[in-house]
């Protein structure tokens, strides 16, 4: 691809140019804004390759912007270049720095460069920028090759020492299942088979084992020997633990020992030891992040033009070494989160260079889920043919519907006198999920759900060894995003502990603190299943009340006949709506809480909030369907007899033929609901934030961003930090959300089966559907994640 520079734009035909541009040259120019615009020092002729953007810190500039917090922003970028890091600063409105500056005269230049950028056709722009209390400032870092391998090794971090050629992968079941139906597979030229190396721990001293697969690895180009989740994850290691106060006494000690030092790598090394063996407290990108030093902190996504389709582009410039992380997430757009890919196979091994293995392993989690659903699915839609096939030989079905409909019955709670006949409905549908075929259907499922498990340890094992990640399973040496200390615990723990171990001081919270915090929000979660169970009797106490008061009152004769199916479906959607409700309210509060309890790993605190939305999200779907499946037959009375009474008041009862028809309706409103209301929020509401954000919460620099585009005169002016920083932020909890509703799905599908056997069709309907909308949500809506290395999908499938 050649670089068309498009100036011709600015002069007199201009937009006849824009009509001439070809797909590619969008791509082209698209891919130029992923490195740094400042000239490379190295020998390289294309520095690009060796410059791109790999991480991105904001803040503000203006009044809110404190002496302090530059003199901390000042630090830390000075000790990130200090150790290698390059670093280049750029407004919204186009000035531009290749070293951070945070003095006021900076201000007055940047205005003066803008003013400069913002004319058109050789003319003085009439109309000035929009004046802003603040101005967003994007800091651009760029780690080279040199400094990734050093990170490397400070981080235990598994590279390739030699190639593979005889791997021994084995398949699973359906994988040769989905090798007889083409119409699956992904196309191996764009997607190809993933190599496979031997991985050993990097270490300089045995560098020459590792250097001959520095520029054949992915690749000609030592730009692709680490993947972009690989990069990410090793910046973001070092940003984690890089200091930003020091004293004046630190400084003279620092200087004194870097003089000692004449060479640069030598000093460079110095202080990446330093970084890493140091024990500041005032130390971390978060701890900036959490004083407002910085607005935020997020890695480059790759561009994203959603108007160019795959046929505009030659395979071969997407082919080509050079430009393959240009094409990184159009190729996952076109062939992955489109819903047209809905009975495509997923690239697996794309998705973990891109994304990370945790984001890989959650799709290969739902992947595995789709294709166990298969055996319910199919046994379920046997034994509703069944029934449907059965009915019209069913004896007390005919005679309730039938010989026996005329039947006058003795009164009921909120009956008077009434025909048999009127539970013709109910029984047809105690019949359609309640025969013969449903007890082997029962006992299947049974020992299905008993080998789900252990079927997914054997697939867990396999991605383990394809990954690598075995040392990860007992808190290895690759475990060191979750057994750090998170910065929350670094900035509110005061008291200290000489560990009995290591013999290294170290933050510690007491042990009767802890239990403290532990035992009151603990608490708020009680105070919280009650208020559930009491919004499931208010819902019992409106069924009985409805049909109280249809039976009562002069109503039409075919209303009161169908009272109780009319009670019944309204009642399950009210309760659907109380359910989804109290879990929007919940997810905060849990969050809060968990926040409040002060938990010193990662991983501890992702056990703790697992274990109260867990408590929680169990009682919220699940109460209601136990009140009906098992306490409320307990109130049925022989005819005649008088109902059950709590104190003065009637309790509910099941009609005629039984609960299982309400329990049915009640599963079928709320498993379904659910999923087509939690799918509609998915889609909807990221866009409505995401607009919500651009508009309100960043107004004035969605304002700056526009004002640039329209008076730029390059013919492209988009800039990704800066569509990268509207999208949604991803957090520690988007991928828990997402295994926690197919944890509360997945016990629909097991627990109550019986009484809806269609409950397995329904969830794997949704989650082929859900594979793509969480596909289109990853690439398109959220910001590229910090990716992490995980062997397995944590406490919830436990």
């Amino acid at each position: 691809m050649s670089n068309k520079s498009g100036d011709s734009s600015a002069s007199g035909g201009g937009c006849r140019t824009l009509l001439r541009l070809r797909p590619v040259d969008w791509l082209e120019e698209a891919d130029r804004q992923l490195y740094l615009t400042t000239p490379s020092t190295g020998n390289n002729n294309d520095s690009r390759q060796r410059r791109r953007i790999d991480f991105v810190l904001v803040y503000s500039l203006g009044v809110r912007d404190s002496a302090v917090n530059k003199q901390r922003r000042q630090a830390f970028q000075h000790k990130l270049e200090s150790v290698g890091f390059i670093i280049e600063e750029q407004d919204i409105v186009g000035a531009l720095e290749s070293r951070h500056n945070d003095d006021n005269d900076d201000d007055a230049n940047d205005e003066l460069t803008s003013t400069r950028l913002f004319s058109r056709r050789g003319r003085k722009a009439k109309q000035q920028p929009p004046q802003q209390q603040s101005v967003k400032r994007f800091v651009r870092l760029h780690a080279p090759f040199e400094l990734l391998l050093e990170l490397a090794e400070k981080t235990r971090m598994k590279l390739p020492i030699e190639e593979n050629r005889t791997p021994s992968v084995p398949k699973m079941p359906f994988d040769y299942l989905m090798s007889w139906l083409p119409f699956t597979k992904i196309d191996c030229t764009l997607f190809p088979p993933e190599q496979h190396y031997f991985l050993a721990e990097y270490s300089k001293t045995l560098r020459y084992r590792f250097e001959p697969l520095f520029d054949t690895v992915r690749g000609n180009s030592r730009d692709l020997y680490f993947t972009p989740a690989q990069r990410s994850r090793l910046v973001y290691d070092c940003l984690l633990r890089t200091p930003f106060e020091t004293t004046i006494e630190s400084e003279t000690e620092e200087q004194q020992v870097l003089q000692g030092t004449g060479d640069v790598k030598e000093r460079r090394v110095l202080e990446l030891e330093k970084i890493f063996t140091g024990s500041s407290t005032s130390s971390g990108i978060e701890l900036l992040l959490r004083d407002q030093v910085y607005d935020d902190c997020y890695p480059l996504h790759a561009p994203l033009l959603k108007r160019i389709e795959p046929h505009m582009i030659p395979s071969w410039i997407m082919m080509k070494g050079e430009h393959r992380n240009t094409f990184d997430r159009m190729k996952l757009w076109w062939y992955w989160s489109r819903i047209s890919n809905v009975f495509k196979d997923q690239p697996v091994s794309h998705i973990k260079d891109y994304f990370g293995e945790h984001v890989a392993l959650y799709f290969c989690w739902l992947r595995w889920y789709i294709q166990m659903l298969l055996l319910p699915c199919v046994l379920g839609l046997s034994v509703f043919f069944y029934g449907l096939w059965a009915m019209k030989h069913d004896v007390p079905t005919n005679d309730i519907c039938n010989k026996l409909s005329t039947t006058t019955m003795c009164p009921r709670s909120h009956r008077q006198l009434w025909q048999l006949g009127e539970d013709c409905l109910y029984a047809k549908m105690a019949f359609l999920f309640d025969n013969k075929a449903t007890v082997a259907y029962a006992a299947i499922v049974t020992v299905w759900s008993a080998l789900f498990l252990p079927a997914w340890d054997v697939a867990e094992y396999q991605y383990q060894y394809e990954w690598d990640t075995f040392d990860l399973m007992d808190g290895g040496g690759g475990g060191t995003d979750l057994d750090e200390p998170r910065p929350d615990f670094k900035r509110k723990v005061r008291t200290t502990r000489i560990n009995p171990i290591t013999g290294v001081t170290e933050q510690y919270m007491p042990t009767r603190e802890r239990c403290a915090k532990i035992a009151s929000s603990f608490s708020v979660v009680a105070m919280m299943i009650f208020l559930v169970l009491s919004f499931v009797f208010g819902v019992v106490l409106y069924r009985v009340t409805i049909k109280a008061t249809i039976s009562s009152t002069r109503t039409p004769e075919l209303v009161r006949r169908y009272s109780p199916h009319v009670a019944s479906i309204t009642g399950a959607f009210i309760n659907l709506v109380v359910i989804i409700a109290l879990s929007s309210l919940y997810e905060r509060l849990a969050i809060w809480l968990t926040d409040y309890e002060i938990h010193r790993t990662e991983k501890d605190y992702e056990n703790a909030l697992t274990l109260k939305m867990f408590l929680f999200q169990f009682v919220n779907f699940y109460a209601s369907i136990f009140y009906i499946a098992f306490i409320k037959p307990w109130f049925a009375n022989p005819p005649g007899a008088e109902s059950y009474k709590i104190g003065k008041y009637k309790t509910e009862e099941c009609e005629a033929s039984g609960c299982l028809a309400e329990l049915s309706i009640q599963l079928l409103v709320i498993l379904v609901g659910k999923q087509v209301i939690n799918n509609l929020f998915e889609v909807g509401m990221v866009k409505f934030w995401t607009y919500f954000r651009r508009v309100l919460v960043h107004r004035n620099a969605f304002k700056q961003m526009r004002y640039r585009r329209h008076h730029t005169l390059h013919w492209y002016s988009k800039r990704p930090q800066e569509e990268d920083f509207m999208l949604e932020r991803w957090t520690t909890t988007t991928l828990f959300y997402e295994y926690l509703e197919l944890i509360i799905q997945y016990g629909f599908v097991t627990m109550f089966l019986v009484a809806f056997p269609l409950a397995p069709l329904c969830a794997f309907l949704n989650n082929i559907v859900e594979i793509r909308i969480d596909a289109h949500k990853f690439v398109s809506d959220v910001r590229r994640p910090v990716a992490k290395k995980v062997a397995d999908i944590g406490i919830l499938i436990k």
